[in-house]
């Protein structure tokens, strides 16, 4: 994976987890890294409108079907098997 990959998946994983950390510095990490703003600003409205739908689902009590849940259960141990974690860049 690429430096530039693994910055905007640092990105991603940090609007999704510690939103509130998100600082400017951040952004001109991204830009920094060859990102366009377009760039970034999709990848802001995927984890907003991922995040928005599961609080959906959560607050009904949508469950899953079994399917579903063993197929994403499979993909992510292919994932897990398959690649190193992301790490923070150096950006």
């Amino acid at each position: 994976m690429e430096d530039k990959d693994r910055a905007l998946l640092h990105f991603a994983r940090k609007l999704n987890d510690t939103p509130n950390e998100i600082s400017l510095a951040d952004v001109e990490g991204l830009r920094s890294a060859g990102f366009t703003d377009q760039n970034i600003f999709d990848v802001v409205v995927i984890v907003a409108y991922f995040n928005f739908m599961n609080r959906i689902a959560d607050g009904l009590g949508v469950v899953p079907e079994p399917e579903k849940l063993e197929s994403h259960e499979r993909h992510m141990r292919e994932v897990l098997a398959t690649h190193r974690p992301v790490t923070t860049p150096n950006v």
